[in-house]
């Protein structure tokens, strides 16, 4: 990313990162250059580093994959396959060989304006982990 920035002359619209982990490095990178805050910078996995980033300003956003219905989900299912059940899905995802059967559910953008409501409403973290102690 620091390459990416010399070679741009700062000039970076955004930074997609493919999870909360990259996301930290790129900003660590514009922090460097004095661009954190400036540059929208989007991850995924709503780690608590991120969402720490995310309160004060320098990471935009986080995509959030609610544990409790992804569980929900993934137990369904497996007692459907235990009981030798058909699995009846509305979706498909082709794996390069087959369209095999999907439950896709839907994830959840994280911003400083929904984390009350989505991260801490669902027990992932607590508002002191993510605001600190008051």
């Amino acid at each position: 990313m620091q390459q990416v920035i010399e070679q741009n002359n700062g000039d970076v619209d955004a930074v997609i990162a493919a999870n909360d982990g990259t996301a930290g490095g790129a900003i660590h990178a514009l922090s460097n250059e004095g661009l954190a805050g400036n540059v929208p910078v989007s991850g995924q996995d709503a780690e608590l580093s991120a969402l720490q980033r995310i309160v004060q300003g320098t990471q935009t956003l986080t995509i959030y994959k609610p544990i409790k219905l992804l569980a929900e989900n993934a137990a369904e299912l497996a007692i459907q396959l235990t009981n030798n059940d058909t699995i009846n899905t509305e979706n498909t995802i082709n794996n390069g060989m087959k369209d095999v059967p999907a439950t896709l559910l839907e994830p959840t953008t994280v911003t400083k304006d929904n984390i009350d409501e989505t991260i801490i409403a669902d027990d992932y973290y607590t508002a002191e982990e993510i605001y600190g102690k008051d």
